[in-house]
């Protein structure tokens, strides 16, 4: 049987599910609701109802109570996600929560003590590792033909636009630019190089168009031991006439070669071979894959332990940038 699912929010990645709800074999959709003022924008609401054909309800606990989903999507204001989740976890309700999915560590302790107890799961909105240039630099980086990873450069960019929403400028209800848009490619370190044993951050406000307390740079220097290190940039500067909504580049070199991704198409090069693009399979669907797994049927590639491990990795490099600090993890 399809499971039943329910959207709070429509802010960040929730789009993830909706090729997986509107095929109705995995999930089906069953309500969608606002979490919080100003996350469900009167424009996006109608095509999100016309796309998925479910109900609305005025208030998230409401349809919480008479749905009784399976799992829910949560994509609202981004200090509430990880609060909505966490009372999803107490019901017994699995979670698809758009990242970094809590925005301090006793409530991402409390959310992974939660599932645990209840026997659920939350997976955050990682997409990236299913896009296919990603996908295939990871597996040449699994594949070992470049020996073992000894430095890794992440970027993630985007343009700023005309559109983001009030509450970037508030850094309680927005996070910071590292668990917002520096968070995908702390992923995707972590995927490919592993755990951090130290991570210093550095972060700036000054071209964030007068939007008070949002980051619109940050950097991330990282040591993951045994002597690899590496480097994340994220920022809101990329031109809007750049042609693209984003810039995101991965570059690892090992003792035998270099993986990069770069312009949508992932290359390699070793010492015995030129470069050359990197081809894949197809690596599915992150919802469908989340759906599977709930049902015993199959694995995502982002676990609920990874999910809960990339979080403490954005939120000690959050801590490194306000406090000064090098952080040891």
């Amino acid at each position: 049987m399809p499971l039943k699912v329910v959207i709070i929010g429509s802010l960040g990645h929730i789009g993830y599910a909706f090729k997986t709800l509107i095929a109705g074999q995995e999930a089906v959709p069953c309500g969608i609701a606002s979490g919080t003022d100003g996350d469900l924008p009167g424009a996006s609401l109608p095509g999100i109802l016309a796309k998925l054909k479910c109900p609305f309800f005025e208030s998230w606990e409401k349809m919480l109570d008479e749905v009784k989903p399976d799992i829910a999507v949560i994509g609202t204001r981004y200090d509430r996600n990880g609060i909505i989740s966490l009372e999803c976890l107490r019901r017994g309700i699995h979670c698809f929560t758009e990242k970094t999915i809590a925005h301090d560590f006793a409530t991402l302790d409390e959310l992974q003590k939660t599932a645990e107890q209840n026997h659920v799961k939350i997976f955050g909105m990682h997409g990236m590792r299913y896009e296919p240039h990603f996908f295939a630099a990871h597996q040449a980086v699994m594949s070992g033909i470049i020996g073992k990873p000894r430095l890794f450069f992440g970027q993630k960019s985007y343009c700023f636009g005309n559109g983001r929403p009030e509450f970037y400028k508030n850094r309680q209800q927005y996070g910071g630019t590292i668990l917002w848009v520096a968070v995908h490619a702390i992923d995707l370190s972590f995927w490919n190089v592993g755990n951090w044993e130290k991570v210093s951050a550095v972060q700036s406000s000054t071209a964030n168009h007068g939007y008070a307390d949002c980051d619109s740079h940050c950097s991330m220097m990282i040591d993951f031991g045994g002597g690899t290190i590496g480097n994340i940039n994220a920022d809101f500067l990329l031109p809007g006439k750049f042609g693209s909504h984003g810039d995101d580049q991965i570059r690892i070199a090992g003792e035998n070669g270099v993986i990069w991704v770069r312009d949508g198409k992932a290359f390699a090069a070793t010492h015995t071979a030129p470069a050359a693009e990197l081809q894949s399979e197809d690596p599915g669907d992150i919802f469908t894959d989340i759906c599977r797994e709930i049902k015993g049927t199959g694995r995502c590639m982002i676990s609920m332990e990874d999910t809960f491990q990339v979080s403490r990795l954005a939120l000690s490099a959050r801590m490194a940038a306000d406090c000064g600090k090098t952080i040891t993890l």
